[in-house]
């Protein structure tokens, strides 16, 4: 994995040139919700594949996750003027965006899906968001009181809080977008959701 000052760097370059933008790549959370792969490795070649064949599930690639970290070196020149990092430095920030980090979340968007659905009163239910939603409004959990769309929950490790505003404004125009409050629920390095208490609290006194 890449340092801090280098992670952060390629982030903002990642960002500012759309490198990883799902109509540039791929809708990597859609794909893991329809092939609930289970390994890196299985994750790895599910973007290949989805680059080179045509599945059932309407999924493309527009590439391999080497091919991404490919179109990050380059566009150090149009960003930098120069290049700042390693072809290789390049490749392993994508595999961890688009490998370690999605299957990561994916894992833990389904363990705060279940704590949620088991510690709430029976009025709620609570879901993954569809593809379409997690694009447009970033937006990984949708949360119903009464078959009555109530918030969203945005799945984050802790490390998010201390991104910079060029990485959150994604997040912050998409939430607004969405039409109903979205919280966030932020898990340590151990998987540990350190919010969950405070989020529970809020959603049964302001919708039960």
């Amino acid at each position: 994995m890449c340092d801090s000052y280098t992670g952060g760097l390629l982030n903002i370059l990642n960002g500012k040139m759309g490198v990883s933008a799902p109509q540039n790549s791929v809708p990597v959370m859609n794909l893991i919700n329809v092939h609930n792969p289970k390994s890196y490795s299985e994750l790895e070649y599910l973007i290949e594949y989805h680059f080179k064949y045509d599945c059932w599930c309407g999924i493309k690639s527009t590439g391999t996750v080497r091919d991404f970290g490919v179109r990050l070196y380059y566009s150090q020149l149009d960003f930098f003027g120069e290049f700042k990092f390693s072809l290789d430095e390049c490749i392993r920030w994508e595999y961890d965006l688009f490998v370690r980090n999605s299957l990561n979340g994916s894992v833990m968007e389904d363990k705060a899906i279940d704590l949620l659905g088991r510690c709430l009163p029976s009025c709620f239910c609570v879901r993954h968001s569809s593809g379409f939603v997690d694009e447009c409004f970033c937006v990984d959990v949708e949360v119903f009181c009464d078959g009555v769309l109530v918030c969203g929950v945005q799945v984050k490790p802790f490390s998010y809080v201390f991104m910079g505003d060029n990485v959150k404004f994604r997040n912050v125009v998409g939430n607004d977008g969405f039409g109903v409050r979205v919280f966030y629920l932020f898990y340590d390095d151990d998987g540990f959701f350190m919010n969950l208490d405070i989020l529970l609290c809020e959603l049964c006194v302001d919708y039960w």
